[in-house]
């Protein structure tokens, strides 16, 4: 009995792992996105970089209103113009934060020479156009993949008054 309640107390006071955190951007109107644990969060002007690794998640926010397949036109050429062996793999309409978006993807070699995917998702709610810039090294995609699609997923801006 007295080993079964050592075991209990050791247990309870057995240090707990910190757990995911919400990022609740400053900026009115506002918006989160999840923190998975593990992750940094670095918020700047333009939006927040959430990272891990070499893998990020970087949301801009843009005032103003621009259709999403037009802000995903306007990014291209940056990327096919730094880029070594730039492909596009997918694209389509999609949903982000509940709004209306589109989203690209991106396979090839930036500066950074790690042979990479980004997935670049666009949405508006009429006053602010919301952009996220997802990247992972092709070699990390998928142990990284399922924590940046919850972070993807948690995207809530704050509704439009």
């Amino acid at each position: 009995m007295l080993r079964f309640l050592a075991l209990l107390a050791l247990l309870f006071a057995w240090p707990v792992g910190a757990a995911d955190s919400t990022y609740r951007d400053p900026r009115q109107p506002s918006f989160t996105l999840l923190v998975p644990d593990g992750w940094t969060v670095a918020p700047n002007d333009q939006g927040v970089t959430i990272s891990r690794e070499r893998a990020y998640f970087n949301l801009r926010v843009f005032g103003g209103s621009t259709s999403p397949g037009a802000l995903l036109v306007q990014v291209r050429p940056q990327f096919e113009q730094q880029w070594k062996n730039f492909r596009e793999s997918e694209s389509g309409r999609t949903t982000f934060g509940k709004l209306d978006g589109a989203f690209v993807v991106y396979r090839g070699i930036p500066p950074s020479g790690v042979e990479s995917f980004t997935r670049i998702v666009a949405a508006s709610n009429g006053r602010l156009t919301f952009a996220a810039f997802i990247g992972v090294p092709v070699e990390n995609a998928g142990p990284l993949r399922g924590q940046l699609d919850r972070i993807e997923r948690s995207f809530a801006p704050d509704p439009v008054r």
